[in-house]
C-alpha cells in the first residue's frame, strides 16, 4: 500500500530534466517505508556511509517537517544510527552488540594501530572500554584460504589484548551471536594479556563527516553549491 503524503516545493530538486526528491525527504520516505526504527537507522546509516548528508544536516531538516506521518518513527531511528557505519549487516550487528548483547556503544571503522606505531585492523565494531572486536565478514571469507587469514589475522589482535568476534556473511543469527559476543566480553574482561594497541595511530582520527561535507561544498562553484544545498538542506 502507498500513501501520498504533500511535498513541499523546497523538497524537490531536478535531474536530468525530471522533478525528484531531495536526498532528505527521500531517506526520511525510506525510513517510514521501511516501518521500525532499527530497520530505518540502518537506512540512515547508509546514507551518512556515502557522505549524501550528515546527521547534523538531516536533523536539522527533520525539525522543519510538520504535519507529515512518521516524523516519531524517522527521529527514533535517528537515534540509533551513527555515521562510521559502512554495511547494513554491520548496522545489525551494532544493534544486537548494544542492544541483545548490552556493551557498551562501539565505534565503528575506527583504526587501531600498536603502541608501536603498526596499522592491526579497521575493525566494523570496537569497544575500548572491553578491548572487544566486533566483524561482520561478507560470504568471501568463507572460503580456506581467507579462513586461515582471518585466523592469522585474529591470533596477531589476540596477541596486542583484543579479543575478537567475526559473525560470516549468512550466519547473522541475532540469538547466537548475541551468545558469542557476551562470552567473548567476558574473555576480555578475565584476559592477562597487556593491552599493546591505541586507537588512530600517528596520523590521528579521520576528519568528522560535517567537516569533510562542508569541506567539499566550499570547494564548489556558487551554482553547484546552490545545487547540492537544495539536496541536502542543512546548517553550514
Amino acid at each position: 500500500m502507498f500513501a501520498r503524503n504533500r511535498v513541499a516545493t523546497s523538497e524537490i530538486v531536478w535531474r536530468y530534466g525530471v522533478p525528484c526528491l531531495n536526498i532528505h525527504r527521500s531517506l526520511f520516505d525510506e525510513v517510514v517505508r521501511r516501518g521500525t526504527a532499527q530497520a530505518g537507522a540502518a537506512a540512515i546509516d547508509m546514507v551518512l556511509y556515502a557522505e549524501l548528508t550528515s546527521l547534523r544536516r538531516f536533523t536539522a531538516w527533520l525539525g522543519t517537517v510538520r504535519d507529515v506521518p512518521g516524523v516519531p518513527l524517522v527521529r527514533r531511528a535517528v537515534a540509533l544510527s551513527v555515521e562510521g557505519v559502512e554495511s547494513p549487516q554491520e548496522s545489525r550487528l551494532r544493534f544486537a552488540w548494544m542492544f541483545g548483547a548490552g556493551l557498551p556503544e562501539p565505534l565503528c571503522n575506527m583504526d587501531v594501530h600498536s603502541t608501536s606505531g603498526a596499522f592491526l585492523a579497521r575493525p566494523d565494531l570496537f569497544s575500548p572500554e572491553l578491548g572487544l572486536i566486533g566483524e561482520y565478514d561478507g560470504e568471501v571469507h568463507s572460503g580456506a584460504a581467507a579462513r586461515g587469514h582471518d585466523h592469522t589475522r585474529v591470533d596477531r589482535l589476540r596477541d596486542h589484548g583484543l579479543e575478537v568476534v567475526s559473525v560470516v556473511g549468512g550466519q547473522l543469527d541475532e540469538r547466537e551471536v548475541v551468545k558469542r559476543l557476551r562470552a567473548a566480553a567476558r574473555r576480555a574482561q578475565r584476559s592477562q594479556v597487556e593491552r599493546d594497541w591505541v586507537l588512530h595511530g600517528p596520523n590521528g582520527p579521520r576528519p568528522p563527516l560535517d567537516w569533510r561535507i562542508d569541506a567539499r561544498l566550499s570547494w564548489l562553484s556558487s551554482k553547484r553549491r546552490e545545487l547540492q544545498l537544495r539536496d541536502m538542506p542543512g546548517p553550514m
